[in-house]
């Protein structure tokens, strides 16, 4: 009997380095190939096959029938359970992930992203904190900064400051479940949070502490945003990806007087938490 040589392998065979799918997960590869059964992938059409397979993907991903976190099936069995060549699924994928729809994770697989939070906070009268919380979602702080300091040119404009006005700077580290979501630089108006340096901010509702502590209550804000590159440091305390923009808040809280009491500028995380306007 002749050896049986690699390029003569058993039909369904598992290959160096490539883990069958259908074996590791028979399930998720069934609930696909039903899914598949709904997908038209037309070759006359202007559209790419890539961009109509990505669309359709999409699609069931969002619509439910993907849930998140399920596992897609190999690049090699999405070729064969489609007709269509590995170039195709490849840009598919890509795109997918591109955008956050999928992740690939290596050694493990292809997944659908899990369900990011939602986050109101452009057009709630509360903050990143009040609102998670709000929500039952659990979330920390960590406070790198916190003093108070000479007030720059900046923070004087926003605050109406005199030449000798101060400010106290808070430094934090917003975290979701354990996520960084949110890496701000806040200031606020010394002059009307005396002693502020001397509490313990830790895991503390700065909008909270402002209310109970100084009885100042934020009505409205104004909010900018811009994408741009992530410093160094947001690189290292959020783990974002450096070469991938992220999005940049600047802020101004208003009081119930109509009074600037809060400037911020944050990095933001939308990964784990996306950006939610009603208009």
């Amino acid at each position: 009997m002749k050896p049986e040589t690699e390029t003569e392998a058993k039909p369904g065979a598992r290959g160096r380095g490539r883990p069958s799918y259908d074996l590791e997960d028979q399930e998720a590869a069934e609930n696909f190939r039903a899914l598949c059964a709904g997908f038209v992938l037309d070759r006359t059409a202007p559209a790419p096959l890539w961009v109509q397979l990505k669309n359709q993907i999409g699609a069931a991903i969002r619509e439910g029938n993907l849930p998140p976190e399920s596992r897609l099936p190999s690049e090699q069995a999405l070729c064969s359970l489609l007709d269509v060549s590995r170039p195709v699924v490849r840009a598919a994928i890509r795109a997918l992930s591109d955008e956050g729809s999928v992740v690939k994770l290596p050694r493990k697989g292809m997944f659908v992203s899990p369900e990011r939070r939602q986050t109101d906070f452009l057009n709630a009268n509360i903050s990143v904190f009040g609102d998670m919380a709000a929500k039952g979602i659990s979330v920390s702080t960590d406070t790198l900064e916190f003093f108070r300091a000479p007030a720059n040119a900046r923070e004087r404009q926003v605050f109406n400051l005199p030449e000798a006005g101060t400010v106290i700077r808070l430094r934090r580290m917003y975290r979701m479940e354990g996520h960084p979501i949110t890496l701000s630089w806040i200031s606020l108006p010394g002059h009307r949070v005396p002693d502020m340096e001397k509490l313990d901010m830790t895991n503390r509702s700065l909008y909270e502490t402002l209310r109970t502590v100084f009885g100042i209550e934020v009505r409205r804000a104004e909010r900018w945003f811009t994408a741009e590159m992530p410093s160094p440091e947001a690189v290292k305390l959020m783990k974002v990806d450096a070469h991938q923009p992220i999005i940049v808040i600047e802020s101004i809280a208003y009081d119930q007087a109509g009074e600037p009491v809060e400037f911020y500028t944050a990095y933001y995380d939308s990964n784990h938490a996306r950006i939610h306007i009603s208009v």
